[in-house]
């Protein structure tokens, strides 16, 4: 009877250390756009562009999805915006146009990372989330993000990497996404303010590696003492 015991305590340790990822769905309706060329200095608002390879323009919808790992590891921490970034982690952020991806499909490098500042003095005391995504290939590089801003400094209460979050605490949220050539240097921006913000599933425990070898242990402890008998 006492390897009952011993097996519950294993389980228990399995469900002690866990990361947890928080997954969403978003829309957003492009409102401004730039055009600019660092070669020739020229550029300013345009109403659609091409740089990219495919169609973009103001009242465009873009539906993405985007998640953050609660175990992701900090980063940076200066004035009170902290950067959490892990090349392991299981932080997510994708968009479309009109079932079209808004992405790099063959990109070299890719990393996301996510941004929480609580009152923070830089921003005049107000809170802040974000999440970016930047990807480069031998072609282009571009970048896409999201900001959740909160004048009030309400929203949040620490800068560590939050549980679920109530969006709609925040008073300002945007999309952004650029976009530039490596070929002709030709850069495009598009910026616009998102529309919904939904969760997808329910977040599902994820037992971290360090859980697995204490599960293993202790099934072998159990087995070595019943060998022994």
């Amino acid at each position: 009877m006492k390897k009952l015991p011993m097996l519950l305590a294993g389980l228990s340790l399995f469900g002690s250390a866990q990361a947890t990822v928080y997954q969403f769905d978003f829309t957003a309706k492009i409102q401004e756009m730039v055009e600019f060329s660092p070669m020739t200095f020229d550029g300013g608002p345009v109403t659609s562009s091409s740089v990219s390879g495919s169609n973009v323009s103001v009242g465009d919808i873009i539906s993405g999805h985007f998640s953050y790992d609660t175990e992701t590891a900090l980063f940076s921490n200066k004035g009170g915006t902290v950067m959490y970034s892990a090349p392991g982690a299981l932080n997510t952020l994708s968009a479309s146009i009109g079932g079209g991806n808004v992405a790099l499909s063959d990109a070299s490098y890719s990393s996301t990372n996510v941004q929480v500042a609580n009152n923070a003095a830089t921003l005049g005391g107000a809170d802040s989330f974000g999440i970016a995504n930047v990807s480069a290939n031998a072609y282009a590089s571009e970048m896409m993000a999201l900001s959740f801003f909160d004048k009030s400094g309400q929203a949040l209460n620490a800068t560590t990497m939050p549980g679920q979050l109530d969006f709609a605490s925040f008073n300002r949220s945007t999309f952004y996404y650029t976009y530039s050539s490596n070929a002709t240097h030709a850069m495009m921006g598009a910026n616009g303010a998102l529309t919904s913000v939904t969760f997808t599933q329910v977040p599902a425990p994820v037992p971290e590696p360090e859980t697995y070898a204490m599960l293993l242990a202790g099934l072998a402890a159990i087995g070595w003492k019943g060998r022994r008998r």
